[in-house]
C-alpha cells in the first residue's frame, strides 16, 4: 500500500469540498510514481489505474460519481488491489493481515463468511465496533500488522496497530473545520497552516461532526515494532520520525553502513559511490561522506544518474529490459554514466534493496561499459526474500536471494552467491544491527522477517 487518507470537513464549505481536500492530500502522498487509487465519499466511490487526474477531472468524476459528503477516505496503491472488497467496502489499509485462516469460524463472521480475508475484518469489525470498541480493537489487534480506515456513514474510524508499525498522523485546522488522518506527515510540507500530531500505537480514533476527533479505545498490549523499510524507501524523504526527517534517516544509515565496512570489513579500495535508483542518493549521500572520514582520497560525486528528461514518472525504477527497449526505439538510455569519473576507479554502486536483481545488473552492465575496474554493490536493506517487504513490485517472479535459503548461514556466504550471479565483484547487504543503529532504534523494535534472524555477518 503506498498510502492512506481521511477527511473530515466540519466546516461550511460545499460537500463535494471533501473530494478536493482528499485528491490533493492523495497528490501529495504519490511521490513513488505511480499507482491505483480509490476514493470513498458520501456513499459513492470512485478509482482508477495510473495516477491521480488533475483538479478539474477529479471534480468531473466527483460530480459523475456523486461523490459528496461531510467525510472521506482514500487510498494508494503500487499495484491492483490484493482484495476484491477493496472495490466496494468503504475501507483502506495500510500493511498486511496475519492468522486470518480461521476467521470464518468467528462468532460474528455472519454472511462474510466466503469473502476475502479485508472484508472478514472489515465485517467483524465494524460488528464489533457497534457493541464494544475496546473488543473491536482487541480483533483488530490480533489481525493487522499497520494501519485501518473505515468509513460508517458521515462517521470514519482510524486504528494503529499497537506495534506501531506503520505511520499515522492527524493534521486538523487550527479553527478545526477540516481534519486528516494520513499515513505520512509529509503533507505538512504543503498543508502549513494545519497542526499535526502522530497517533499513538494501540489508539481507534473517530471523527464524527458531534465530537469532530475523538479517542474512543486503546490497546494497553503495546510493544513497538517498526517496519525498517518505511526508512530505506516508503516514506517520504520530508516525512519526520523522533524530530528527524526520514532523509535525514537515510543519511544515517548509509553513513553506519560505511562505518562498518571500512572498519569491520576492511573495505579500503573504492574511489566512489554512486547511488542507484535514484531513492537511495541519501544513503549514498551519507555513506561517502563517512567512507571518505577514513579513506580521503575517496571522492563524493554522482557517476551514474537516470535519464531526468524521461517522460515517465523518474521515481519508477526501469527493467533492464524497459532501458533496452528505450535504447532500441529511441536511441538513449535510461542510465547515463560519466565515463571520465568511471573509467579505470573502484566504484560502489548504492542500491536500495536486490529483488530479482534486474536493477542492480543494469547499472552494473553500463559501469563496466564505462571502464570501470572494480564494481561493488552496496545494499542498504538486510538480506530477505520476504514478498511483504522486498518483493513490493515483483509478486510471483523470482527473486534472486530465494534459493539461498537454509543454504547459507552468514551475510559474509550470501555476499559471494550473489555476487557471482550479479557479475559484480562484490556484494554487502546490510544488516540488522546496523540497519537499526543508522535508524536510531534498538534492533527488538524492528520487524524482519524470519530469515534475517540467523543471518548476520561473521
Amino acid at each position: 500500500m503506498a498510502g492512506i487518507v481521511a477527511i473530515y470537513n466540519h466546516g461550511t464549505e460545499p460537500r463535494q469540498a471533501v473530494v478536493y481536500y482528499l485528491a490533493h492530500a492523495m497528490r501529495m502522498l504519490q511521490h513513488r510514481g505511480k499507482a491505483y487509487w480509490r476514493m470513498m465519499v458520501g456513499s459513492g466511490s470512485a478509482g482508477a489505474e495510473g495516477s491521480l487526474p488533475a483538479d478539474d477531472a477529479i471534480l468531473k468524476v466527483a460530480h459523475r460519481e456523486k461523490l459528496a459528503g461531510v467525510c472521506g477516505i482514500g487510498y494508494l496503491l503500487k499495484r491492483s488491489p490484493p482484495f476484491a472488497s477493496m472495490q466496494s467496502a468503504q475501507v483502506a489499509f495500510d500493511g498486511f493481515f496475519v492468522d486470518t485462516e480461521k476467521l470464518h469460524l468467528h462468532p460474528y463472521i455472519g454472511p462474510a463468511k466466503h469473502s476475502d480475508s479485508l472484508f472478514k475484518i472489515y465485517h467483524i469489525f465494524v460488528t464489533l465496533l457497534k457493541k464494544d470498541p475496546d473488543r473491536a480493537v482487541e480483533f483488530l489487534d490480533r489481525h493487522l500488522r499497520g494501519n485501518l480506515l473505515v468509513k460508517l456513514e458521515d462517521e470514519v474510524y482510524a486504528y494503529r496497530d499497537s506495534t506501531g508499525f506503520k505511520p499515522l498522523v492527524t493534521a486538523s485546522r487550527k479553527d478545526r473545520t477540516l481534519n486528516i488522518v494520513a499515513s505520512e506527515n509529509s503533507l505538512r510540507a504543503s498543508l502549513i497552516d494545519m497542526e499535526f500530531s502522530e497517533i499513538k500505537p494501540g489508539q481507534l480514533l473517530k471523527l464524527s461532526k458531534r465530537a469532530g476527533l475523538e479517542v474512543i479505545a486503546t490497546s494497553h498490549d503495546s510493544k513497538l515494532m517498526m517496519d525498517p523499510f518505511e526508512f530505506i524507501r516508503e516514506s517520504n524523504v520530508v516525512a519526520t520520525l523522533g524530530g528527524k526527517s526520514i532523509y535525514e534517516i537515510r543519511k544515517s544509515i548509509g553513513k553506519e553502513q560505511a562505518n562498518m565496512l571500512s572498519l569491520d570489513l576492511k573495505v579500503a579500495d573504492l574511489d566512489s559511490a554512486y547511488a542507484e535508483p535514484d531513492y537511495t542518493r541519501p544513503m549514498a549521500l551519507g555513506f561517502g561522506l563517512a567512507y571518505r572520514k577514513h579513506f580521503p582520497p575517496f571522492d563524493i560525486a554522482e557517476g551514474v544518474i537516470k535519464d531526468r528528461y524521461d517522460d515517465s514518472d523518474n521515481m519508477i525504477d526501469f527493467s533492464e529490459q524497459d532501458s533496452k527497449n528505450k535504447l532500441l526505439t529511441t536511441g538513449r538510455s535510461l542510465k547515463f554514466v560519466m565515463q571520465p569519473l568511471v573509467k579505470g576507479k573502484n566504484i560502489a554502486t548504492v542500491q536500495g534493496t536486490i529483488q530479482t536483481s534486474a536493477t542492480a545488473r543494469e547499472t552494473i552492465y553500463y559501469l563496466k561499459n564505462a571502464g570501470a575496474r572494480r564494481i561493488d554493490v552496496v545494499v542498504s536493506y538486510v538480506p530477505t526474500v520476504d514478498g511483504r517487504q522486498v518483493g513490493l513490485y515483483t509478486h510471483n517472479r523470482d527473486l534472486v536471494a530465494n534459493k539461498y535459503v537454509g543454504e547459507v548461514s552468514s551475510i559474509n556466504e550470501l555476499n559471494q552467491n550473489i555476487a557471482k550471479e550479479l557479475g559484480a565483484d562484490s556484494v554487502y547487504y546490510n544488516s540488522p544491527s546496523v540497519l537499526a543503529k543508522g535508524i536510531g532504534v534498538p534492533e527488538h523494535n524492528l520487524w524482519f522477517p524470519e530469515w534475517v534472524r540467523f543471518l548476520d555477518y561473521k
